[in-house]
């Protein structure tokens, strides 16, 4: 039963594109509107064609652009993490001379109070 019915489908579709098919080549009009369609689907073409020509050129600017970005940025953070090394580097060594200068106080002041204590204990 089954099979009958995919026959029968068959045969219906055959016979539709088969009308289609005459309509479209046999007849007059059937030639106009094949040749409509033949030159809707060349316009449509081109018009797809020089699009995406159009759009190929603006993705590549695009893409240009943001490389040239990237390059900007990268440049600019490197410049900004030198000098962040170049400020903490400053930085470092004006703490290390202020520690040092703090030491030999410190030192200088030891020497004063240990002179100081031998001529008291010579004193004495």
């Amino acid at each position: 039963m089954s099979n009958k019915k995919g026959l029968i489908a068959f045969a219906l579709v055959g016979l539709a594109v088969g009308t289609a098919a005459y309509y479209l080549l046999a007849t007059e009009d059937g030639k106009k509107q094949l040749d409509r369609a033949n030159e809707g689907v060349k316009s449509l073409t081109k018009s797809l064609k020089e699009l995406s020509k159009k759009e190929a050129k603006r993705a590549e600017k695009l893409a240009k652009s943001a490389k040239k970005d990237l390059e900007s940025l990268k440049s600019r953070a490197k410049e900004a993490g030198k000098q962040a090394l170049e400020t903490a580097s400053t930085q470092a060594h004006k703490l290390a001379d202020k520690a040092a200068a703090a030491a030999n106080n410190l030192g200088n002041k030891a020497e004063e109070i240990i002179a100081e204590a031998k001529s008291e204990v010579d004193k004495a």
